[in-house]
């Protein structure tokens, strides 16, 4: 079996690790990345022809992937539904099988769904063959087992690959203080222990001091900080991090506030609940939903036809914002800011749950300027989807790989100070596993 990392091996995002053993090829993730140039991926490359995209790096020269080439790929398995590794699956040949979980493949086709109905980018086909956790499946000459992980992507899983007789784990992104804290000690338990390589995420090795309160912590200072406040509390957040919108609707429902959701997080919630999952839905009694112009209408017009009445029994008004403003959370985003001007905000609590890198980005700064002209008191809230230092230390040391291999890292020499089996690759460079 031999192993290359296309990308990954130096910088955070935009994941793909090829495996082949005897005539079988498969790509663990197929990531579009965060950066280019050493600086955060403009938002408009994306729309690029592929030509261009090859020469500036963003796809990388990988034969037999992409939609002009003949397909030379048994499968491609993606760990997550983030761009950063799934991102590329757009350019990918259609014939290829893709290999993901229920929830990755729903938040998928949420995002395409809607980046069509608001002209951001036209839907793109996926050979999707749906695999469930813990249960091996076959592509080519591998046997690939998936493991539920902790990540701030709802359903992340890691992998076991076994072929001629060698064993590659790859960890996916992951991490230890989120909503599902026993995913990370129940794979260590149950994976093969000395396989011959761990590819394990190392983006926290770059920035081990910061803070990663867990997802309980931070309900618990949400609490704290609203208990004695008035006003409404406003949160941005990403809607498709189930964590945190579980972390902050807990946090309502035990102050006594309706947590109030747009029409898009409804809809996730409403897609991922239809799956079976235990998680906040609007059909919960202190869940309501509200529509930003112009989603009302686009939801209505672009979606299933029944959307626009699906969550009118939990709808809340303009003018009932207004009035129970001091009862509310309420999820934002910069794109609803003049639905927030019609409602005669006074006051109030704004949290801020994202990475604060994005906060350099124009829109986002009008947006904070704007709440603080209204004197909305800024608060940062959040805690990292990835694995602090000291749960990839445990990983190493519950799994005892023969080699460890660092990737999602700016810093992967750092690794070897952990362990004395970490080996660093360069990308584009084939090994023996």
């Amino acid at each position: 079996m031999k192993a290359l990392i296309h990308r990954g091996s130096h910088e955070i995002g935009g994941t793909l690790i090829e495996l082949t053993s005897g005539e079988s090829r498969i790509l663990l993730d197929a990531g579009y990345p965060l950066f280019l140039g050493g600086k955060p991926i403009e938002r408009d490359i994306a729309r690029k022809p592929a030509k261009e995209l090859l020469e500036l790096g963003v796809l990388p020269p990988i034969s037999g992937l992409y939609s002009w080439d003949v397909p030379g790929f048994d499968g491609i398995v993606i760990s997550h539904a983030h761009l950063d590794h799934y991102g590329l699956l757009k350019h990918v040949h259609p014939d290829i099988p893709v290999y993901l979980s229920a929830g990755t493949k729903t938040l998928i086709d949420v995002t395409q769904t809607f980046n069509k109905a608001f002209n951001i980018s036209d839907p793109y086909p996926i050979n999707a063959r749906l695999f469930e956790m813990y249960k091996p499946f076959s592509i080519g000459a591998f046997t690939v087992k998936p493991y539920l992980m902790d990540h701030s992507a709802f359903d992340a899983a890691a992998f076991e690959i076994s072929a001629e007789g060698k064993t590659v784990i790859y960890s996916g992104d992951f991490r230890g203080h989120g909503r599902k804290p026993r995913c990370l000690p129940s794979f260590i338990r149950q994976a093969t222990k000395h396989a011959d390589v761990l590819f394990t995420e190392g983006t926290m090795l770059s920035r081990n001091d910061e803070l990663t309160p867990s997802e309980e912590a931070l309900e618990n200072d949400i609490i704290a900080e609203l208990k004695d406040k008035t006003g409404i509390a406003l949160v941005q957040l990403s809607s498709q991090n189930i964590d945190r919108v579980v972390t902050f609707y807990k946090a309502a429902r035990k102050l006594g506030r309706t947590f109030a959701v747009d029409g898009y997080t409804a809809y996730v919630l409403h897609r991922l609940h239809s799956l079976g999952n235990k998680i906040p839905h609007p059909s919960y009694s202190n869940l309501a939903v509200f529509y930003p112009f112009p989603q009302g209408g686009i939801f209505g017009n672009q979606l299933d036809p029944k959307y626009a009445m699906m969550f009118h029994p939990y709808k809340i008004t303009k003018q009932q914002v207004e009035e129970r403003q001091n009862k509310l959370v309420m999820v934002v985003r910069p794109s609803v800011k003049s639905y927030l001007e019609r409602c005669n905000l006074t006051g109030g609590t704004y949290f801020y749950s994202l990475w604060k890198g994005y906060r350099d980005k124009k829109e986002q700064q009008l947006f904070d300027n704007w709440l603080k002209e209204r004197g909305i008191h800024d608060v940062y809230m959040h805690t990292s989807g990835h694995a602090r230092v000291a749960d990839i230390k445990l990983l190493i040391d519950g799994l005892a790989p023969k080699n460890i291999v660092p990737i999602h890292t700016l810093t992967p020499d750092a690794l070897s100070g952990y362990s004395d089996k970490a080996v660093t690759k360069d990308d584009g460079v084939a090994f023996e596993v």
